[in-house]
């Protein structure tokens, strides 16, 4: 899609189809898993990005949201997405809701038989996720909470996948006991613009994989 600057330049400007397009086509696409892809197709990131910045929901670029706090590239959240490896009826917690729009697609996945609490520690962004993910009547299967998200949901775990938005170095032994045991996948960003996966192997073992050399624009901010 091209629209036009001010100054009668010519500017390239990303649609949904040319986003998903990159994600999932080449050599080496982000995305391969088919419910993914289906989610980032019916869930449209411009419902989650501010009105000012809606000419800009599908480009690869950090959306600045004020005060210190941003929404993430979407190959960014789509990657991480990715590694988590999400399917349909399971149970996911999403540790930093932002602007709502990776509950949204987590949600899109699990489906009706399946359920995601989202987490969110900032109040106006918290009620910002509910209100953008009230657009979607049929995802029924989503919880916002509004509280610190590093302890987790104990009362109800163990989840299938949890998916920390922001970076976090040192991952508390009370949050990776909250995944399921033999299977159970925590994805999260580090301050080394690299990636941590960690799958529970058994009750008091796990296995660690470190994805490095990723940028990892709006995650800093903490926010996805």
């Amino acid at each position: 899609m091209i629209n036009l600057s001010a100054n009668g330049a010519s500017l390239f400007r990303w649609s949904k189809e040319y986003l998903v397009n990159v994600l999932t086509e080449g050599k080496n696409p982000i995305v391969t898993n088919p419910l993914l892809i289906n989610a980032l197709l019916k869930i449209d990131r411009s419902d989650f990005v501010p009105e000012k910045f809606k000419d800009r929901a599908y480009d690869d670029v950090e959306i600045e949201l004020g005060y210190n706090e941003s929404l993430s590239k979407p190959t960014t959240i789509a990657y991480m997405l990715s590694l988590l490896n999400p399917e349909l009826g399971k149970k996911y917690l999403d540790i930093g809701s932002g602007t709502g729009y990776s509950a949204a697609v987590l949600g899109f996945i699990a489906g009706e038989a399946g359920h995601v609490y989202t987490i969110e520690r900032v109040q106006w962004l918290w009620e910002k996720a509910r209100e953008n993910l009230s657009r979607y009547k049929d995802l029924k299967n989503i919880d916002v909470l509004y509280r610190d998200g590093i302890v987790g949901l104990p009362n109800h775990a163990p989840f299938d996948g949890i998916h920390i938005a922001f970076a976090l170095n040192e991952i508390p032994d009370s949050l990776k006991q909250q995944l399921k045991v033999k299977g159970g996948r925590l994805v999260v960003p580090t301050d080394e613009l690299s990636i941590r996966i960690i799958e529970r192997t058994g009750i008091d073992t796990y296995e660690e994989e470190l994805v490095e050399g990723i940028f990892l624009g709006g995650y800093k901010a903490g926010i996805a």
